[in-house]
């Protein structure tokens, strides 16, 4: 996998640290004094510096500690695994502490690509919150999305890519997250997407594919919708669980990218949100 160019790693001091942790300063000092935590960041000059992985681990270092663990305890546990669990990240989006959930999924991102982030993370945390208790946790799930959107974002386009790919929810359809992993899942492998959005009127798609002249347009819809006809494309995929039945549809993001890299023709795939 040819991945593009790593941006410049983002450092927090220590009192914005203390701050995304939801701790005092004074705890986050008294950590460091008692415990040695080894910082993956590099340190210059006399205040600490706290990357993407070390937020990572103080996260599940605080979640160890609510959990009954000793601090001592949780501070090996949590500096030996730095990859982050459904509930580290979940407790964020519970405390309301979406910039952290971020955080978090950017060095998930990092470590594990789009497509092992998708499936160990971000899809587990969403089934959660959409589960019997949905109607009361909105918010999270909002914020858990947003979290989500915002860390895929990160991954920026492939250069010197060829025809892009097209990619729009139907009209009224305004679940675009599956279509955002879609899109940074194929930039990873180096193959352009263009995102159009939510909602996309079959006149403004139309438009926007004698423009690009894309490769290939995936429609997303959640519900029962009828595709358009005509479209001139050399490939259609009609995604998600409001594609007409009996059209094959592979169920997995991985599976998604391998047709949309390959030249076979007829795909028809997508992963289907949670809930």
């Amino acid at each position: 996998m040819n991945r593009p160019a790593a941006a410049p790693a983002v450092t927090w001091t220590a009192g914005a640290a203390a701050r995304m942790l939801g701790l005092p300063a004074s705890t986050l000092r008294a950590w460091h004094r008692r415990y040695d935590l080894p910082l993956s960041a590099p340190q210059t000059g006399t205040h600490r510096h706290y990357g993407r992985a070390d937020i990572e681990a103080l996260l599940r270092m605080k979640h160890l500690i609510g959990q009954g663990l000793s601090a001592e305890a949780a501070a090996a546990q949590a500096f030996q695994a730095r990859a982050t669990d459904v509930d580290t990240l979940l407790a964020a989006v519970r405390g309301l502490k979406i910039d952290t959930a971020a955080a978090l999924l950017d060095a998930h991102l990092a470590d594990r690509g789009v497509l092992g982030t998708w499936d160990e993370l971000c899809r587990p945390a969403l089934t959660t919150l959409c589960g019997p208790d949905a109607d009361r946790c909105i918010d999270l799930v909002h914020g858990l999305s947003w979290a989500v959107a915002a860390a895929l974002h990160r991954i920026p386009p492939p250069t010197g890519a060829g025809p892009a790919v097209l990619l729009a929810c139907v009209d009224g359809e305004r679940h675009t997250l599956p279509l955002e992993a879609l899109r940074a899942a194929l930039a990873e492998h180096g193959r352009a997407a263009l995102f159009l959005g939510a909602s996309i009127p079959e006149s403004a798609l139309r438009q926007a594919i004698d423009r690009v002249r894309p490769a290939a347009v995936v429609l997303w819809s959640s519900r029962p919708a009828t595709p358009p006809s005509g479209i001139p494309v050399p490939r259609l995929v009609l995604a998600g669980p409001g594609r007409p039945p009996g059209t094959g549809s592979p169920d997995s993001l991985r599976d998604a990218v391998s047709l949309l890299t390959t030249s076979r023709a007829g795909a028809r795939f997508i992963p289907r949100p949670p809930g």
